[in-house]
Formats: structure tokens, sequence, C-alpha cells
């Protein structure tokens, strides 16, 4: 009787490969037979972008599987990542390529896959990854919205002319007008972004500041040309997460964080963009199912604001 040994390395990026392309619906094209080359990668991955489907992206991908890549650090409240050869790191680090990392914990009760994306700019001296990147239908937008910034590259926007109005009344008019005309959903570097009367209603509650008011009315005019451009930092904050009757619901924050902008009324600013996102999907995604699953995902502008940047 011949035994075959289980390869958890091979068993692990087989795991990655099916989930990603459940959640994706693309496609994997292997670099190497398991121990072959030297190019620190397993495979290639392309799907199709969710907000613009004539265009892909491709990524490479290394898994690792196992305990011992990570190691959670309660100060923190995340796992390092760690055994990872320091020859893969130069490569990443060369690659002109984007790097999904999945690193696939085994538990007791289940297989848990983390992911990390690595490009040029990633400092590899550190890797850690959050509990919230558990590869799931929910990384999705995630993924594609780093993604995408890193292909577009750096942008500008030309110093902003505002308006000469001082009361609340005023700006409020003047603001309305351009406003009506930018209400939509804009495609750019964070995907599809719902601009409606929702952000109108946040900014001009009546218990904001009257000030604050003013100011937010001011930049909203604007808010397509920074959706437009890749932001210098990105932050995303989960704040629901909960499981009613088989469905998977995921309240989120998105940050977006521009710098050194130029105004006419003011000097240097930071402009501060924040969404609100809302991913919906089915419990049971991972099972076998001609059909695909249940998703649902939607992006909506909530705030604007700028903050007079220091000297």
């Amino acid at each position: 009787m011949n035994n075959q040994d289980v390869d958890i390395g091979v068993a692990g990026e087989r795991m990655v490969e099916q989930y990603l392309q459940t959640i994706f619906n693309g496609e994997t094209i292997k670099e190497t037979m398991r121990g072959e080359g030297v190019g620190a990668l397993d495979f290639q991955f392309k799907f199709r972008k969710s907000f613009d489907p004539n265009s892909y992206f491709q990524v490479a991908v290394q898994v690792k599987t196992g305990n011992s890549f990570g190691e959670w650090t309660p100060s923190k409240n995340r796992f390092r990542l760690q055994n990872i050869k320091n020859k893969h790191l130069e490569k990443w680090k060369l690659s002109n390529q984007p790097i999904l990392l999945i690193w696939v914990r085994p538990t007791e009760s289940r297989l848990e896959l983390y992911w990390k994306l690595i490009t040029r700019k990633t400092p590899l001296e550190t890797l850690s990854v959050s509990k919230n990147h558990l590869l799931t239908p929910a990384s999705r937008p995630e993924i594609e919205r780093l993604l995408e910034i890193q292909a577009t590259g750096a942008g500008t926007i030309a110093k902003i002319t505002t308006h000469n109005f001082e009361t609340t009344p005023e700006i409020r008019e003047w603001s309305s007008k351009k406003f009506a005309k930018i209400k939509e959903t804009h495609i750019g570097c964070l995907g599809k972004v719902r601009i409606s009367n929702y952000i109108w209603r946040h900014l001009t509650r009546v218990t904001r500041p009257q000030s604050h008011i003013r100011d937010s009315l001011t930049v909203l005019p604007h808010i397509k040309n920074f959706l437009s451009i890749p932001p210098h930092q990105i932050q995303t904050t989960r704040t629901i997460d909960c499981n009613v009757n088989g469905v998977r619901f995921i309240k989120q924050k998105i940050l977006a964080i521009y710098r050194d902008i130029r105004f006419s009324d003011k000097e240097i600013a930071t402009v501060y963009i924040r969404l609100d996102e809302k991913i919906e999907y089915s419990e049971d995604w991972k099972e076998n199912n001609l059909y695909g699953f249940k998703y649902h995902h939607d992006v909506k502008a909530e705030s604007i604001f700028r903050k007079l940047s220091k000297k």
C-alpha cells in the first residue's frame, strides 16, 4: 500500500485559489510547481473590476500556510507575519507588480485566511494584519481600492478658487446649485461612490457648528476632483459586523486624506473625505454553488471637510 503524504503548503495554495476564484469570479495561473523556480510567487490572479466591467486587475499571489508564519501581538491587536525568507522580501520589493500575500492559519475549529497587499511602498521590515483582514467577500472592495490606487499613481489638484460669500445662507445657496450638478455615482480611484443628498443632509445638520457647515459646503462642489485621484492616505474602520439569518452584514467608514491642497481663501489645507460602506453576503458563500452567492455592496459619500495644514 502506498500512502500519499499531505503537503500542507500545496493544500493551502489550493484553498487560496478556491477562495479567490469564488470571491472575485476570477482565474488563477500557476507560476511554478511547488519547490521550483526562484520567483517567490505561487500564482497570478486575474479578475474583472467590479466598478469597470471592461477592465481587469492582475495581481501576483504568494501563500504561506501554517501557524509558524504569524504570531498574535496583544499590544498591537494584530497578527505579526514572520518567518518569511529575506530573498522573498527582496524580490517583492523589486517587483513592478503588487503582491497579494495570503496567510493560511490553522485553528482547532477552522482554517482562517488573512490577506496583505504588498506594493513598492509597503514597509517590509514588519508585516502585520488585523482580524478584519480575513479573506471573505467583504475583502473584495478594499483589495480593489488598494489595487486601483496602486495602478493610478500620484495625482494633483490645481489651486481651488472658492466664493467670496461670508454668511451661511449665501454659501448654502451657492453650494446647492453646484451640488445639484454633481449628484451621481462617481467612478474613480475609490471605486463607485454615490454622491447623494445623504452627504448634504449630514453636512448641514442643525447640530453642526455654523463655521463647519460653511467650510464643508465650500469644498463640497469639488468632491469629484478629489475622488478622481489617489488619496495620500486611506483608513478603513469597521463599525458593524454581524450575522442576521445567514447573511453577514458589515458596515465600514472609509477616510480618504488629501494633503497640501491649495485654496484661494486659505493657505495650504488637508482635505478629508469620509465614505459610508455597506457589505452584505450570504454566510454559505464557500459552498459549491453553480449560481454563486448573494452579495451586495454600496458606498456613499458621507462627509467632506478641510483643516489648515501646519507650517
